[in-house]
């Protein structure tokens, strides 16, 4: 039973997460295809609700055009996600906690936390390989 529990408050801490989708390389990331799942798995708490942090709903079939086109409520000089240019786009320096103004993403209880280097990659090259559906 104390084994138990403890699984419980761990999983509740730092959630369960989301098999990071293995993109061979020379194929172009998408979005609905390999960033979805992540999306949907580390950022509804915060971006699928009646007040969404920044006025992003993240919700599945939404995220795309809620990141794509439009520019950072925090930083209005830059977009959320400039395609071909990761450096260029608010998402990854807030994914990279390196932007200027706003937390890194994503939060959780405790504050926040880097996601795993192999999601980190798949969003640096979905932008890279110029932000496909």
């Amino acid at each position: 039973m104390r084994g138990f529990l403890l699984v419980v408050v761990v999983v509740s801490l730092f959630g369960c997460g989301a098999t990071v989708p293995e993109v061979p390389n020379g194929i172009p990331v998408s979005y609905s295809a390999h960033l979805e799942p992540l999306v949907i798995a580390h950022c509804l708490g915060c971006h699928e609700s009646e007040e969404p942090k920044a006025k992003l709903v993240l919700g599945q079939g939404e995220g795309y055009g809620q990141l794509v086109g439009r520019r950072s409520v925090q930083m209005p000089e830059l977009a959320l996600v400039e395609p071909g240019y990761p450096d260029a786009s608010y998402l990854w320096l807030k994914l990279q906690h390196r932007a200027a103004e706003g937390k890194g993403m994503p939060r959780t209880l405790t504050g926040t936390k880097k996601l795993h280097p192999a999601e980190l990659e798949l969003y640096r090259r979905w932008i890279e390989d110029g932000a496909k559906p």
